[in-house]
Formats: structure tokens, sequence, C-alpha cells
């Protein structure tokens, strides 16, 4: 969908085009908010103080949203952030950023979700801000958060990372970090400046950002810290995550299963891009991401935990996002463009 006009504008488009599958989603993630609304209320009032301090057109947004799908307002602002809520959907995801390619950087990301109505409802948005920069995103439908690409040529993708580990209870949700991102930020700079402002709340992952002048920093994210930077080692030109703490600086929680498939996915890609088997090109990153897709050549059908919903590759030079939704036997990819 592309959406256009004010804030709130642009959230009743939302939810004139998909009332019922937002109401299914709420029926989905978030039944226990709906039944005993009451008992959520206090939280959903400490989100709304947070985001009317630091993103307050999302309160607009929603509010729209609201309008047009004759959702009640706590309702929707709780399920939209029902994650801080309440608890957090799983993703196993793997993105890749190469900085010299034919069409300038290049931001590449599988997103890897339970098989189960989780890939039925993610939506690819383009957002046209009257207060804000363009930008093409993707997400569930009706979350606030969600990784893409900006007019200025910044690209964020993210996966889940898991660690046992906490470190306080202040700072802003991750959906929230990523509305910063995405509308008040124009390089990979700006973006470490922002986040190295804010704690960060929410499940534990790691967010690779790269821009259009090919720079790029990996993040590690865990509960009631500031994001931890790992920086490209200069000989490379590109950088990956999959769903592990690289560094060694935060601990991982051990989870062989899930585990196994994000080194072998991170294996896959480092190798490929280490040793120039790859070529940089949309078309090689398009590849590559087949390659690592769930079930596929790294992880066999009886291995799958998670199962590939949709790949995304986008040019950060021009503002194109290569969109392929399904797994790569089922689906051709198309172009969403900025311009």
């Amino acid at each position: 969908i592309e959406t256009r006009g004010s804030w709130r504008e642009m959230g009743r488009q939302i939810g004139d085009a998909f009332p019922e599958q937002l109401r299914s989603c709420i029926d989905y993630y978030a039944a226990w908010l709906v039944a005993d609304l009451d008992r959520y209320r206090p939280a959903i009032a400490q989100i709304r103080d947070l985001i009317s301090a630091h993103v307050p057109e999302l309160i607009d947004e929603t509010a729209g949203l609201a309008e047009s799908s004759g959702i009640d307002e706590d309702t929707l602002l709780g399920y939209r952030f029902f994650n801080e809520v309440r608890e957090r959907i799983s993703e196993g995801c793997s993105v890749v950023y190469v900085a010299n390619s034919d069409v300038g950087p290049i931001l590449g990301r599988n997103c890897d979700l339970s098989a189960t109505f989780d890939p039925d409802i993610q939506l690819c948005r383009t957002s046209r801000p009257t207060d804000g920069p363009d930008r093409i995103t993707t997400t569930y439908l009706g979350m606030a958060g969600a990784v893409g690409v900006n007019a200025s040529g910044l690209g964020i993708g993210g996966a889940s990372a898991h660690t046992q580990s906490h470190y306080g209870v202040e700072g802003l949700p991750g959906q929230i970090l990523n509305l910063l991102l995405m509308g008040r930020c124009g390089c990979v700079a700006e973006a470490r400046d922002l986040l190295s402002r804010h704690a960060f709340l929410g499940k534990s992952q790691v967010l690779l950002t790269g821009d259009r002048d090919g720079a790029s920093v990996l993040f590690e994210m865990a509960p009631g810290r500031t994001a931890e930077p790992v920086d490209r080692p200069p000989e490379q030109d590109w950088q990956i995550c999959t769903n592990f703490f690289p560094s060694g600086r935060i601990p991982i929680d051990p989870e062989p299963m899930y585990l196994e498939s994000a080194y072998a996915r991170f294996g896959r890609m480092s190798h490929t891009l280490g040793a120039g088997l790859v070529e940089r090109s949309v078309s090689g990153i398009q590849q590559l991401l087949t390659d690592i897709a769930q079930p596929g050549l790294c992880i066999p059908q009886d291995h799958v935990t998670l199962q590939t919903a949709y790949s995304q590759v986008m040019e950060l030079a021009t503002g194109r996002m290569h969109i392929r939704p399904g797994h790569p036997e089922d689906a051709s990819w198309q172009v969403v463009a900025l311009t």
C-alpha cells in the first residue's frame, strides 16, 4: 500500500484498506488484551506518554487508524505495542549490507517467521508524510516500527537475537527507535548518535544500518542498555547479521536448534562474500538470500523452526526496494520505488 498526507490521514488509509485483517491480527496476537483491556490500560497509558514525548505522529496515526477501522484507540495502541505490553513475536532473519555494487550500496534481508498466520499479514508500505521523509518499510500489519529505506538513503534491517541478560528497565521500545531512525536520520552517523542517546527496551536484537555513502554499522541491542555498535572491519565492503550477537559482549542464549540455523546462514554469507563468490549486484544479493532461505540449501526441512516469509533488497542510492513475498520456490521479485 502507498499512504500519503498527514499521519492521521495515513492511519485512516491503512484502516480503510485492511479493516478485517487488522481485527484478525488483534484476535490472533492480542486476544488477551481485548478480553481484559482495563487490566492493561495503565501500561497502555505509559506507552502513550512515551510515544507522545518522542514520536507524537504515531498517536495521530493510531487515531486515524481507529477512526477508519472502528477499533477502540486504546486497543489499537495496545496491539501496536503488545510486545512491550506483554510479549514479543519471534523472528529469525538474515541481513546483509554491501557497500560496493553496480547500483551503489545495497541492504538485503530475509524475514523468517512462524509458518502459520505470520506470513499472511506482512505489510510493505510506502509512506509519504507531509512532515517527514518518504520511506518504504515492511512490518506486521498494524505494527508501528518497521525496517526499510528512507528518501535520505538510510536503510535498516534487523534480526532477533536471544539473551537472558537484562540491564535495566528504562529506555525506549524498539519500535519507537526504528521510527526515529526512519524519520529523523539520514545516514549511519546520525543513526549512531541517536542510538547512543537512548537505552533500548524490548526483545533483544541485532540491527544492521547502512547508507547511500557506503557506511554501515551493526548494533547489538539488549533490554535496559544503549545499543552496542559493532564496526565493519576496514578491509571489508560488507557486513552481515543473523540471530546472535557476534561481538561476544552480550551473552548468547544457548538454544541449539535456533543457533544451528543462525550460524549456518551466517557462515554461508560470510564465506561467499569474503571469498568473492557472490556478484556485487542486486541479482547477486538476491541469489545469496535465496541460498540462505528457510528451508533451503543451509537449513533442511527437518531442521526448520521458522520459514522465510519474504525477502527484500534495498538500493540505498535510488530508494528502490526489490521485494519477494513468500519463499523463493513460490515467489518472484517485485519492485517498489520512492521516485
